[in-house]
């Protein structure tokens, strides 16, 4: 397995709004990237397709109020993937979260794939932080 893991970032709103944020998949639309496109969500579940290459799903699996979410791939992907959302009480109103991918990557996978889930959970983080300070959430 590869793991992916973003920065720590600071974000400017109490845990427990984060949290309720990110265990929201209608919410996660405004984290993607402009080439995600074909987006459908639920609260639990979402699908999409990266503009010219996969379609892919993901249904929350477990929640630990609070502190995390745990996200996996569901049906036909072309990887078997996780994606954990962590989120810790920060100081005054504020939270300190992590997002870690994890996937099965073969080493042609491992090779071509790299930078770009890499980039992902950064854009992920990166997003989540500037919705909290921008007061847009």
């Amino acid at each position: 397995m590869t793991k992916f893991q973003s920065k720590r970032v600071l974000v400017h709103a109490a845990h427990q709004e984060v949290y309720h944020f990110l265990s929201d998949f209608r919410n996660f639309k405004d984290l993607m990237p402009p080439q995600i496109v074909d987006w459908q969500a639920d609260e639990d579940s979402c699908s999409f397709t990266i503009q010219g290459m996969a379609s892919l799903a993901m249904r929350i699996r477990e929640k630990v109020p609070f502190q995390n979410i745990h996200i996996a791939a569901e049906g036909d992907n072309p990887i078997d993937y996780t994606l954990d959302c962590s989120v810790e009480p920060g100081q005054e109103n504020s939270s300190l979260v992590e997002i870690v991918f994890v996937a099965e990557l073969n080493p042609f996978l491992k090779m071509v794939a790299s930078a770009p889930l890499q980039n992902l959970v950064d854009m992920l983080a990166d997003k989540l932080e500037e919705i909290f300070s921008a007061g847009s959430k």
